[in-house]
């Protein structure tokens, strides 16, 4: 890590990012079929700004070399990255962040129903999860660097599509999933028709996380008539409004987090964790109070069925990232030293043009274990960073029951595949790599995403390096055809070898 960057020579993940999208976006990644039923995104009256943007042929703010601090003072469609991935990649070089998990804006705001909210599609179930797969499908085309971690949205109006919408987002890459805090359709997010997808997360080794505005909106509108006048003499106005709005974020999730500890999910799935960005960290501490006293209020409390304590299933299992204006050095103290994550809200306004130095000043007066926990080490722990041993070759052997020397072979004549497609400009998209996947389960007799994905989980095979099998795939078939009168019957041959899918076994162990 160079100075240059704006995180300087520290280690840093940034756990709250976002990509600003355009009126057409959730439409122009959507299947065909619903497409015409999907409306242009609302973005809050700011529209001009986004057609501003995207006319521009480059960012209207700093050059694209400007240092880090820089960088990140450019706020919304202005920003460097803020919706064109090329340059998201030469940001996060001049920002300096090892990593960025990326939220969407405005377009998961559009799939959530419940009273109050914009609604942005037709909320039946076909359109409904028709517009799920298409913003899980664009955040994954954006999050193209490594650094960037795509976040998708399920939808839990209807547990079954719930289901199959995480597999298939966890299968295009995302790297987390969205849930909506505010509870949708006639059923409860701890209900046991979602209990799949939360097993499904866990065995992934992937978080469950909860955003600002995934409960709806937070303050009702009408405390804005409140007969004070502003300095321009108007009477009702907003600016309590923006107040009432920080005091009443926690409510939503408080509420998200307490149903699943006292309806026990967290007691049946210890290994899922749970993020929870963009929502503050000062109520923390007072709510672990309230989660421990909540048994006693009732006088058949579910509390009383769980193994430990309400709030150490809060602290195992949640993690928070902090606003930069409250006092973190002082929550350190209070939540210990493993449950806060710093978060940028690049390129959001709500994160100001200097957030790392707002906390900086904050944690100055914690021990270097504890600022290393809260740049670096508690994220990497909720995306599950944690480094695993790598399977012997006994291992590998055993499980393909071929000998290394064929393995390295197969991986030479797929890297080979992998040069000859990039220098001829063939790219594999994710419809393609899909396609492979559903061959995939065909072939090896898996019956469904949920089952690869409990097979991964069990064979310790990484989400990247599952992807990139299927993308070899289709890379490899691809070049077959393209120069079937040049190959020879052994190159035939290697390309078939190189793609087989057979496993000593057969059918994946999948967890019951």
């Amino acid at each position: 890590m160079t100075t240059g960057t704006y995180t300087g020579d520290r280690i840093v993940h940034d756990a709250d990012s976002h990509l600003m999208e355009t009126p057409d976006w959730l439409v122009r990644y959507a299947d065909a079929e619903v497409r015409d039923r999907l409306r242009p995104l609302d973005l809050h009256g700011l529209e001009p700004l986004a057609e501003q943007a995207v006319s521009a042929d480059a960012p209207s703010g700093h050059v694209q070399d400007a240092p880090g601090r820089a960088v990140m003072a450019e706020k919304n469609w202005r920003a460097q990255g803020a919706f064109r991935p090329e340059e998201r990649s030469r940001a996060l070089d001049a920002l300096g962040f090892r990593s960025q998990l990326v939220f969407s804006t405005y377009s998961h705001v559009a799939l959530i129903d419940c009273p109050g909210g914009p609604g942005g599609v037709d909320f039946a179930p076909d359109v409904l999860y028709g517009a799920v797969r298409a913003h899980n499908r664009g955040m994954v085309d954006f999050c193209r660097d490594p650094r960037l971690l795509p976040v998708g949205w399920v939808a839990l109006d209807d547990p079954e599509r719930a289901v199959e919408a995480c597999a298939e987002a966890l299968a295009m890459g995302c790297a987390a999933i969205e849930v909506p805090t505010y509870p949708v359709g006639p059923r409860s997010l701890t209900h046991p028709a979602l209990h799949p997808l939360y097993r499904m997360l866990e065995e992934a080794g992937r978080p469950l996380v909860f955003h600002v505005g995934g409960g709806g909106p937070l303050v009702h509108r009408v405390y804005a008539n409140n007969g004070l006048a502003d300095r321009d003499g108007a009477v009702g106005h907003d600016t309590t409004l923006a107040e009432l709005t920080l005091v009443g974020m926690p409510a939503p999730v408080q509420m998200a987090i307490a149903a699943l500890i006292f309806d026990g999910v967290f007691e049946r799935f210890p290994g899922l964790r749970c993020g929870v960005i963009e929502q503050g960290a000062t109520w923390a501490p007072g709510f672990q109070r309230w989660l421990d006293l909540a048994p006693s209020f009732a006088p058949r409390s579910h509390g009383e069925r769980l193994s430990m304590a309400p709030s150490e299933y809060f602290r195992r299992q949640v993690k928070l990232t902090p606003f930069p204006f409250e006092d973190v050095g002082r929550l350190i103290g209070e939540l210990g030293p493993d449950a806060l994550m710093f978060g940028s809200d690049y390129p959001h306004d709500e994160g100001g043009e200097d957030p790392l130095g707002r906390v900086e000043a904050s944690v100055a007066s914690r021990s270097a274990d504890e600022r290393d926990r809260f740049y670096r080490g508690n994220f990497e722990v909720l995306m599950g960073h944690a480094p695993e041993p790598s399977p012997a070759a006994g291992t590998a052997v055993l499980r393909t029951g071929e000998t290394m020397d064929v393995l390295r072979k197969k991986a030479l004549f797929r890297l080979l595949a992998r040069d000859v497609a990039e220098r001829a400009g063939i790219r594999v998209g994710q419809d393609e790599i899909n396609e492979e996947l559903h061959g995939f389960l065909r072939q090896t007799g898996l019956g469904s995403l949920e089952e690869a994905l409990s097979w991964m989980r069990h064979e310790r095979v990484a989400d990247e390096v599952f992807r990139r099998f299927l993308e070899d795939a289709r890379l490899v078939g691809r070049l077959a055809e393209m120069n079937a009168d040049r190959l020879g019957g052994e190159t035939t041959a290697q390309v078939r070898i190189s793609t087989a899918r057979a496993w000593r076994g057969g059918r994946a162990h999948a967890k019951p």
